[in-house]
């Protein structure tokens, strides 16, 4: 009876050792999850910002007041093909 009173008793020691190594484990991994999950975050936020910026570079609002910057604001006359040099012109 003494001998499987001492197998018992290094069994247990076996399973709280082992208890602890996946205890310490499942911290680690909680961890990395974390820091992988505010990266997500912080990649989510940019990608919002990088959207607006698309956005506000493909709006009519950005392409008018880059065309007052470039002075395309003007209108220009339109050629006529009535006129004989423009339509005999090769």
């Amino acid at each position: 009876m003494k001998h499987f009173s001492k197998i018992i008793w290094v069994i247990f020691f076996f399973l709280i050792i082992g208890n602890i190594y996946v205890f310490v484990g499942g911290l680690k991994l909680s961890d990395e999850m974390n820091k992988y999950e505010s990266e997500i975050k912080k990649i989510h936020q940019e990608n919002i910002d990088l959207e607006k910026k698309v956005f506000e570079v493909e709006s009519l609002k950005y392409t008018a007041s880059m065309a007052a910057v470039l002075n395309f604001t003007g209108k220009t006359a339109p050629i006529v093909l009535n006129r004989m040099p423009y339509a005999l012109n090769r």
